[in-house]
């Protein structure tokens, strides 16, 4: 592995605004770069980047993935990266980029430096910091891969296994407007049954590996007004799939008795965002990953987290992947640096994982 190579394709990376949505111009920069690198680079209706590379000095037909997101949160223009020591910072104006630029440099160097390996396949998804949207909306038809890897979390001693079924309830609420000092009587207020219905919820971390959250509401329009309209916005995250849809309908049971105690409507739109997924630790994808990083001095821990990653997705679709580490540090925001060593690390355990599997 070469340490300057893969900082240099770092610091080139992370100068290319892709300021989620804003990423296509990212994915057409990596679409040639992959070419000139010698992969057969695709793209699906959605935009997400799908590359393939054949077996390298292996008879080796079963191919392996590597997933990262395209996009970054803002302010990720004009990023600076600067060399200090052991890190990659930046002027402090902006975003590092790391989260997930860091990913695909180690890939790439990966592929640059392993003498041998399967076939390879790299995905880069589009929208992933607005609700994985690239993920979600992946044509998985493409995707060949028997198992996955999506480097997107930071410390590189520890491999994410599992995710949680989570849940978005957007809920409206519509009463009666009216005038709040002439004729209250004559109103409902849809604010007083979005209130009710928060005051009867259970909320925050709950019982069997749960929680409960209400981010936002919204409602009325002046203040001498009974509100007509008030909109709240939910969600709920379980480990256990069955458990994160039992709690949902609890909680749209709630928010509809509420309307009704108080005589407004109510349309409460639920969507099931992620479904929970475990990797068991004898698992060939969480194995591979766990005994390269043994062979650095890395004593991996594995992890099954209450938020959402691409990986849920793979999961979902029938592709087994896990979550590794790329040495980032304070992803979103301004202070967001990346510890050189452990990116090295990283390539080297996904140099030996391919290599393993040739």
């Amino acid at each position: 592995m070469d340490r300057e190579r893969l900082i240099g394709t770092f610091r080139e990376l992370v100068k290319i605004p892709s300021e989620s949505p804003n990423d296509q111009d990212f994915i057409e920069y990596m679409e040639k770069f992959f070419k000139m690198e010698g992969g057969k680079a695709k793209k699906d209706a959605y935009g997400n980047l799908i590359v393939k590379f054949p077996a390298k000095n292996s008879k080796s037909t079963t191919t392996v993935g590597f997933a990262c997101h395209a996009d970054t949160v803002k302010p990720g223009i004009g990023i600076k990266p600067i060399v200090d020591g052991d890190i990659v910072r930046t002027d402090g104006t902006t975003i590092l980029g790391a989260d997930d630029k860091a990913g695909i440099a180690e890939i790439i160097e990966m592929i640059r430096c392993a003498e041998k390996h399967p076939p390879l396949e790299v995905v880069l998804c589009r929208c992933e910091e607005v609700g994985s949207l690239g993920s979600v909306n992946l044509d998985y038809s493409m995707i060949e891969s028997k198992f996955a890897y999506v480097l997107d979390t930071d410390e590189v001693d520890q491999i994410v296994v599992g995710g949680p079924t989570y849940v978005t309830m957007d809920v409206h609420y519509t009463g009666k407007p009216s005038h709040a000092g002439m004729a209250p009587e004559k109103g409902i207020s849809s604010i007083l049954a979005a209130s009710l219905a928060i005051s009867k919820l259970k909320l925050g971390k709950l019982e069997n590996d749960m929680t409960a959250n209400v981010g936002t509401i919204q409602g009325g329009e002046v203040r001498n007004g009974v509100p007509e309209h008030t909109k709240i916005m939910a969600e709920c995250r379980a480990l256990k799939h069955e458990n994160g849809i039992k709690l949902s309908k609890e909680m749209e049971e709630i928010f509809k008795q509420s309307a009704r105690e108080v005589g407004a409507e109510v349309v409460v739109d639920t969507k099931v965002a992620l479904k929970a997924y475990y990797l068991a630790p004898e698992s060939d994808v969480v194995k591979l990953a766990y005994n390269a990083l043994i062979k650095y001095d890395i004593k991996p821990t594995t992890l099954v987290i209450k938020g959402g990653t691409d990986a849920a997705h793979f999961n979902s679709h029938g592709v087994p992947t896990a979550v590794l580490g790329t040495g980032m540090r304070d992803i979103h925001s301004c202070k967001e640096y990346l510890i050189i060593k452990e990116a090295e690390i990283m390539t080297n355990v996904l140099v030996d994982i391919v290599e393993g599997l040739a």
